[in-house]
């Protein structure tokens, strides 16, 4: 499972969403809810002094 898969279930899980059963709606709003927590996941990685990203 990758990180986005993780953040995107948490996501589904703390709106009570199944996955499954939900409506194209409520999965395009879990999209852009799990777009946004990513983000902030990426901005505190790199604001951390011992975070050291793979360049390549």
């Amino acid at each position: 499972m990758t990180s986005h898969e993780a953040i995107r279930r948490w996501i589904a899980q703390q709106m009570c969403l199944d996955l499954e059963a939900a409506d194209p709606a409520a999965l395009a709003y879990l999209d852009e809810v799990t777009a946004v927590a990513e983000a902030g996941y990426v901005r505190s990685l790199l604001k951390l002094g011992s975070y050291r990203p793979l360049v390549g």
